[in-house]
Order: C-alpha cells, then sequence, then structure tokens
C-alpha cells in the first residue's frame, strides 16, 4: 500500500509524505525532551536557535516539516530532471526512511536545516544544462552552498563536487565559475556585514576536519551502517543499468548524483560533528536517488509492498525498543 500510493506523481500522494514522515519520526513526537540537541552549528543554526522556542516538541515538529520539505524537493529534482522513465515519488518516501532510522538523527541539526540550501543549490546548476543564460542559476548555485555553510560550516568541501558537476554540463568558462563563485561571495559580504554591524570580531566559521574513527555505541549501529552499506554497494554495482538507455543530459546529472554519494562517503570518515549519524543526511540525499531506482526494477508491487512495511515496521520497533537484542 506504501509503495503503491507513492509509486504516483499525484500532488495529494505528494502532501501524504508529510504524515508518513510524522509516522517515521514519531520518536521525536513522544519522546521529544529524550532527544540530545546538537552543540556544533553554524552561526546562522545558532541565530535560528535563539529566535526559536526551546520546546523540544515544537523543534520536533519543525524538523518533521523540513525533512517533507526536502523529501518533496528531492521528488521535484528527479522528475524535472527525468532521472527515470517511471515518475514516482519515491526518492521522497526513501529519503525520509534513511534520515529517520536512528532517533538521535531525528533533532533539529545544522546537517537538517543546511541539506535544504545544498539542494536547492544543485537544482540551481541542473537548470544551467544546455541554457545561453544561465547566470541567474550559477549564481543561485554559489548564493545557496553558501548560506548552507553558515548552518553546517563542512558543507564547504560541498564546493569540489559543485565545481567538477560545474564542469559536467558545461563547457569549461572562467566567467562562469566566477558568477557561481560571485554568489558565494555575496553570502560572506552578508556575514562580515552582520558581525560588524552587531561589532563582533571577524572569524570565520569554524571547520573542523581530520580522519574521525566512527563511534558505535550498540548492535543497531552496525545494522544502520551496514544497511546504508548495502544500498551504496548495490548503487555502486548497478550503476551502468541507472544510466543506459538515458539521454546524455540524464546521464550526465546521474553521474553528478552518484559523484555527490561517493565524496559524502569518503567525507563521512572525516567530518567533525556531534554524532556522526547525522551527517548520513547529505549521504541519504544522494543516495534516495539510486535507492528507488533499484525498488523500481522489481516489478512484483507484493514484493515492494512487504520490503517496506518490513523496513518501517522494524525501524520503529528499533525506536521504541519494543525488542531487545
Amino acid at each position: 500500500m506504501i509503495v503503491t500510493i507513492f509509486k504516483k506523481n499525484l500532488f495529494f500522494n505528494s502532501l501524504l509524505l508529510l504524515p508518513f514522515a510524522m509516522i517515521m519520526r514519531l520518536y521525536s513526537l513522544v519522546f521529544a525532551n529524550s532527544l540530545k540537541p546538537v552543540e556544533q552549528g553554524g552561526v546562522l543554526y545558532d541565530l535560528l536557535l535563539q529566535v526559536l522556542p526551546s520546546n523540544h516538541l515544537f523543534q520536533s515538529v519543525l524538523s518533521i516539516f523540513i525533512v517533507f520539505f526536502e523529501a518533496v524537493l528531492i521528488n521535484r529534482l528527479v522528475i524535472k530532471n527525468r532521472f527515470s522513465r517511471d515518475i514516482t515519488l519515491l526518492p521522497g518516501m526513501f529519503f525520509i526512511i534513511l534520515v529517520s532510522i536512528k532517533p538521535s538523527m531525528q533533532v533539529l541539526s545544522p546537517v537538517m536545516i543546511g541539506l535544504i540550501f545544498v539542494i536547492q543549490s544543485f537544482i540551481n546548476l541542473f537548470k544551467t544544462y544546455k541554457k545561453y543564460n544561465s547566470e541567474r542559476y550559477l549564481f543561485n548555485a554559489g548564493f545557496y552552498l553558501g548560506i548552507s555553510i553558515l548552518f553546517y560550516s563542512d558543507y564547504i568541501y560541498l564546493l569540489i563536487p559543485l565545481f567538477f558537476s560545474l564542469l559536467s554540463i558545461r563547457t569549461f568558462k572562467l566567467r562562469e565559475l566566477l558568477q557561481m563563485i560571485s554568489g558565494l561571495l555575496l553570502v560572506a559580504y552578508f556575514y562580515a556585514f552582520g558581525l560588524y554591524w552587531y561589532e563582533k570580531p571577524l572569524a570565520l566559521p569554524e571547520i573542523n576536519f581530520g580522519f574521525s574513527p566512527i563511534s558505535i555505541s550498540n548492535i543497531y549501529d552496525y545494522f544502520i551502517l551496514g544497511f546504508y552499506s548495502f544500498l551504496i554497494l548495490n548503487t555502486v554495482v548497478s550503476l551502468r543499468k541507472f544510466v543506459i538507455k538515458k539521454s546524455i543530459q540524464s546521464q550526465k546529472k546521474i553521474n553528478i548524483i552518484f559523484s555527490i554519494l561517493i565524496f559524502s562517503v569518503v567525507a563521512f570518515f572525516f567530518v567533525q560533528v556531534d554524532d556522526i549519524f547525522n551527517y548520513l543526511y547529505l549521504i541519504a540525499f544522494a543516495l534516495s536517488f539510486f535507492t528507488a531506482m533499484i525498488f523500481l526494477r522489481i516489478k512484483n508491487n507484493l514484493i515492494l509492498e512487504i520490503v517496506t512495511l518490513v523496513l518501517v515496521f522494524a525501524i520503529l520497533i528499533y525506536h521504541f525498543q519494543l525488542y531487545e537484542i
């Protein structure tokens, strides 16, 4: 029933992603006070927490709406760029599952909020394909990435895949690269101006980067990382099948999403965050595309429904500790 609903690209079905997100993140509503707040955030994240009510339940509800909005953006990105012949809402559904799999991932985190602007950055970059007047989109791509950095500073490393993505879909022109960088510099200007206005000392956003051994606290963490690893391995093995018989435009854009996935997996071992599982948001962004494609290759709907229901119930059982290992 779940897969059947989200296989159809209907406006009402897209709205159903919101109650689905509420179900998958029910733990954050029931045990809102037990979620540990994130301490390592960018300047905009700190400012947002000062403005928002400190009520944990309010922040849990807000995080559900943010995840829902990101799922809608991901579906829009897939549909607009024709990544698959089947126009479905499954990428957004799988994104919600992947970022709700662990209770600590349900906190209002800077990685989660910054991802909104990361997605918008690549949406604008993809709009530049074979467009003569693309200045606005190139500027927006850099501008949105700059905002994401102010929420979570380690997103600055996404400049690398963003730069190579530009080279992939457009012939290199220094002018266009500078247009994209100008969006990023405008964010830096606003940041510096804000510090000056409030008479704060000029300080660059703190970037923490170095090898970080993964901290595993229980057997469930192994299951979660194993599940992600299984999906990533399947994506690597099936990549050729995803791009075959696709247009050159779709092939290039699918390869860009794949490069984001590989880059984020490598960076997973080097970023410094309070909870390493919160960083999985970036991996889930790229992985949701390919997980949906893998599912769409299975023609038996009954199998799809059973696998999805088992996955959903297994996550909920784990969240509420209805079964101890």
